[in-house]
């Protein structure tokens, strides 16, 4: 068989090959606050050639600050971010989810839910801030609580989201376990969390999603169904199949040694008459025949219908 008599020697295979990369236009609201991140960020680090870390004094979230009447620090931390790795995962995470946010619920209700997420994980901050003088005049940067409020979103109403990690796709609410299970691996670990104040106003920034939608009125029910996502195809398809040919296997077997054992009493009745068989041999040789009495009645049942 030539190559040209294959499927992908057709008309619609000419030409150059490609790689195209599609991606979701962002609403109004979520192209805005990346655009605002992503200028607010760069002109942060221009301006550490002169000032240092002042803009993060000034304009990221401490107790101190609000202790000084900084009271515009709860909204702009949020748009402060201590890399560039950091910025890219909270805008990465803010495109992917909330994108769907805006467009299921609109711009208002986004800003809403964006903004009290962002300022409920900054007023947990605060909290740790006035139990642990460590973090008295330490500044809090960065979108990560609006963002996690965002992913919990997702995993309520948009499951059909995936996440690439490591190169491999997986659903957000698989996304939202393995966060899950790293942020439990990390507070029972010797060493504890490495960053307590992010991971607190990460959890805050969670819990106030929650919050929101059921002040919205939506109270979304919790239901593990493995069989959702992984279907009874390949996995749980190939685990009944073993599961009842075990079953299969083990009654086969269990049937023929009760036909042996029954043999081996019979021929003992044979050879030495009833008188020599044992209590027990008498009641499996009881057995069998009310098992075969009782085949026998269906077989009957079944001639006449």
């Amino acid at each position: 068989m030539s190559w040209r008599d294959r499927p992908y020697s057709g008309p619609q295979y000419e030409g150059q090959p490609e790689i195209r990369l599609q991606f979701c236009r962002p609403g109004t609201v979520v192209g805005t606050i990346i655009v605002l991140n992503v200028v607010i960020f760069f002109a942060d680090l221009i301006s550490q050639n002169f000032l240092g870390h002042a803009v993060d004094r000034v304009f990221g979230l401490s107790l101190q600050g609000i202790t000084r009447m900084l009271v515009w620090q709860p909204i702009t931390y949020m748009f402060l971010h201590g890399g560039a790795m950091h910025l890219l995962i909270n805008m990465l995470m803010i495109y992917v989810c909330g994108t769907e946010f805006e467009r299921a619920f609109g711009g208002r209700r986004f800003i809403q839910f964006y903004a009290i997420c962002g300022i409920v994980g900054g007023l947990a901050y605060l909290g740790l801030a006035a139990v642990n003088p460590d973090y008295y005049d330490k500044p809090l940067i960065g979108a990560s609580g609006a963002a996690y409020g965002l992913v919990i979103a997702a995993i309520i109403f948009f499951p059909h989201i995936q996440v690439i990690l490591f190169i491999i796709p997986v659903p957000i609410r698989v996304f939202g376990l393995i966060m899950l299970a790293v942020l439990l691996f990390e507070l029972v670990s010797p060493g504890g969390l490495d960053n307590p104040g992010g991971e607190v106003c990460h959890v805050a920034g969670a819990i106030a999603a929650l919050a929101v939608f059921r002040f919205w009125g939506y109270r979304p029910r919790i239901r593990i169904d493995v069989q959702d996502n992984l279907a009874p195809s390949a996995w749980t398809g190939w685990l009944r199949r073993k599961f009842i040919s075990a079953t299969r296997s083990r009654r086969q077997k269990h049937l023929a040694d009760d036909e042996a054992e029954v043999d081996r009493i019979l021929a003992k009745v044979r050879e030495q008459g009833m008188q020599s068989l044992t209590r027990s041999e008498k009641k499996i040789l009881a057995d069998a025949t009310r098992r075969q009495q009782e085949r026998d009645r269906q077989f009957d049942r079944t001639g006449r219908l």
